[in-house]
């Protein structure tokens, strides 16, 4: 059994199939569950709505030629989630077999180690938003690819000694839209002359022939390097750009470059790596963390099989120059030169550079986590560099790094869990939206200090509230709005009669903030309008004093509460769920502000009979304001006694409620309860 195992992993497909299960087991597993996070849900809307030629205006401010890559995928595969999954995860694979490739041809006697930074590559746990699959595939998968691909052709040139000029023109074609397409990897072409350095090492010896024959055959590749760096730092400059600026000043100083270099290193080298033994600091038995055991498990296993089947390197075998010119007495003697490491230094800070020119942090944490995906091929070659020199080679190099690549699957598929749950928020979110608001007055903005969804922002939300509620949308002028209190306002702002104008890529918006709905929703509880009446500040005690200032702004008569629900598109909202508490709750807000009382205390029993009750005790209060104006007495004071016993901090927007019912009953009982259950 032992020897067919071996004989099936020396097999041609044994390793390709081994990045594809570790692909699948990291990433796979939850990819039919996933939406759009981030700016996919905005491009999704854009070509819905516009058309793929749409991303020519909209990345011109921006990426003038990322457009085009958006233009040609977004026509061939459309804008259904699940396919953009599929599609990063086989951007993923394309870019695992280039690296293992590359390395391979660039350092042929170092098969293993080549394996090693492949698989680390594909796993690379600092770098958590493989979900973000529509933005990421078309803005820096695809360069990648482009960009590995030139530095392919260009170590095949070498290792073939030739000079054909179609393969050097295809080299160079690579390159540039590898770079022009996005600024990402602009550091990363300095790795093309450390790969042609290593390359020619083996035959020549002089340094400073070396030296000279690299620069000449780097020469073609600098020259477009150069233009690429004038074109884009004159494009930054220009009037048709609207992004991060470039600004050096503040970051050369002696003090902030060691800082950079000290946050850059520890993060990406090491950080990025210890962090994966988190996601078993709490050992809780959750479904989530069985199957992430069961992912590094599986991981750790299937690596250290098909890495311990690769031939093993002599320990000093990528110190040792394997130059002809040399004689045999100083070819036995080790030429030390760790180059796995040196390179992996070099990669890891040239792929930050783009980013740290642009004065944004580097953090393990999303939306900043981005900026590891230019620095994950360094972060790599440096780990394996690293264990070259303290572990060498032998089983417990094996056994180390495959428990590495094992948890870092195991932390990236625990990472797209969080992703998961997020699009489920919400697509929730929104039909509690479609619930509360069938349909809302053109120019309506709706202020909310955040909401419990982390992969979306407000402006990013905003093309799905205006996807669900102008299905019909033509014109760049957008019907509704939705905003971030926290973002977007400075609390002097916050008052009555403030123009609200947006500008987002192609579309505008114009509106007021005297024609605004305030919404409020915690993560466990159901979505709310909140108002200067029912929902007012009383009713969220240890809200942001940005919310708390808005609610006099908010104007539920925006909503139509007669309209139809909006007919929302499954594709992206999901199906209709099964209508629980949040439906009746949505349903007894709209009652209640069309003075349905009856009709909100049908609902309440109603919701009864199915065995329903609220996570927050806040979404009693339309209930008991009902079953006190319809005379069922009893029930109002028991919901009140609950919702006082669940959360004292209702008791100032209890009192007002009662108080506001004792216009038209006797409330005595009401008020001793409150007097009782109340007071300190």
């Amino acid at each position: 059994m032992k020897e067919k195992i071996q004989t099936l992993l020396q097999k041609p497909f044994a390793t390709p199939a081994t990045f594809v299960l570790l692909i699948l087991l990291a990433y796979g597993i939850l990819a039919p569950r996933m939406g759009f996070y981030w700016d996919d849900l905005p491009f999704a809307w854009f070509l819905k709505f516009f058309g793929p030629a749409e991303f020519i205006p909209a990345f011109k401010p921006f990426r003038p030629l990322l457009g085009y890559i958006f233009l040609a995928t977004t026509a061939i595969f459309g804008w259904n989630p699940t396919l953009w999954q599929i599609l990063g995860l086989l951007a993923r694979l394309i870019l695992s077999l280039q690296v293992w490739s590359l390395l391979r041809r660039v350092f042929p006697t170092r098969e293993r180690s080549a394996l090693w930074v492949a698989l680390l590559f594909t796993v690379y746990p600092a770098y958590g938003q493989q979900p973000v699959a529509l933005t990421h595939v078309n803005q820096e998968l695809t360069p990648l690819i482009f960009l590995l691909s030139s530095f392919i052709v260009t170590v095949n040139l070498l290792r073939s000694r030739n000079n054909s000029k179609p393969q050097l023109a295809l080299a160079i074609l690579l390159q540039a839209l590898g770079l022009f397409s996005t600024e990402y990897f602009f550091g990363l072409e300095i790795l093309r002359l450390f790969f042609i350095l290593a390359i020619l090492s083996e035959s020549i010896a002089d340094r400073k022939d070396l030296l000279k024959k690299s620069l000449t055959a780097w020469l073609p590749y600098l020259i477009l390097w150069l233009v690429n760096a004038a074109w884009t730092y004159s494009y930054h400059r220009s009037q048709a750009y609207d992004s991060y600026q470039i600004n050096f000043s503040s970051l050369l100083s002696p003090l902030a470059l060691l800082n950079e270099f000290i946050n850059t290193l520890s993060l990406s080298a090491f950080a990025s790596w210890l962090n994966t033994f988190n996601i078993f600091a709490v050992i809780d038995g959750s479904t989530t963390q069985i199957i992430a055991f069961c992912v590094l498990l599986l991981a750790f296993v299937i690596v250290l099989a098909v890495t311990s089947n690769k031939k093993q390197e002599v320990n000093n075998e990528y110190f040792v120059s394997r130059n002809p010119a040399l004689n045999a007495d100083e070819a036995s003697s080790p030429v030390t030169f760790p180059w796995f490491l040196f390179i992996g230094i070099l990669a890891i800070f040239a792929g930050r550079l783009p980013s740290w020119a642009a004065g944004l942090p580097l953090k393990i944490e999303f939306d900043y986590d981005r900026f590891f995906l230019s620095i994950m091929l360094g972060a790599s070659l440096f780990i394996v560099g690293l264990a070259d020199l303290i572990l060498k080679e032998g089983r417990a190099k094996l056994i180390i790094l495959s428990l590495i690549i094992g948890m870092s699957a195991a932390s990236q598929f625990t990472s797209a869990n969080t992703y998961r749950r997020d699009w489920a928020n919400t697509q929730d979110f929104f039909r509690q939206m479609a619930w509360r608001m069938p349909a809302l007055e053109e120019g309506t903005t709706l202020l909310t200090y955040e909401l419990p969804i982390q992969y979306l922002s407000d402006y990013q939300l905003m093309s799905a509230l205006n996807w669900m509620y102008a299905p019909n949308l033509k014109g760049r002028e957008l019907p509704l709005a939705l905003q971030y209190l926290k973002t977007r306002y400075e609390a002097f702002e916050i008052k009555p009669d403030q123009p609200i104008e947006i500008t987002y890529r192609t579309t505008s918006f114009s509106g007021n903030t005297s024609n605004s709905v305030v919404i409020y929703k915690e993560a466990d509880g159901c979505l709310r309008v909140l108002d200067p009446i029912y929902n007012n500040a009383e009713t969220v005690p240890g809200a942001s004093f940005y919310l708390l200032e808005a609610i006099p702004l908010s104007n539920p008569d925006l909503i139509l509460t007669d309209a139809p629900t909006p007919a929302m598109d499954k594709t992206l909202f999901g199906g209709e769920p099964p209508h629980g508490w949040c439906y009746a709750y949505a349903k007894a807000e709209i009652a209640r502000q069309n003075g349905a009382w009856d009709e909100v205390a049908k609902l309440y029993k109603e919701a009864q009979k199915a065995e329903l009750s609220p996570a927050l005790p806040v979404e009693y209060l339309p209930f008991i304001e009902a079953f006190a104006l319809t005379g069922d007495m009893d029930a109002a004071i028991k919901l009140t006694e609950k919702t006082i016993k669940t959360q004292p901090t209702l008791c100032p927007a209890l009192n007002t409620l009662w108080e506001r019912v004792s216009g038209d009953l006797d409330v005595l009982q009401a008020e001793s309860v409150l007097q009782k259950e109340c007071t300190p």
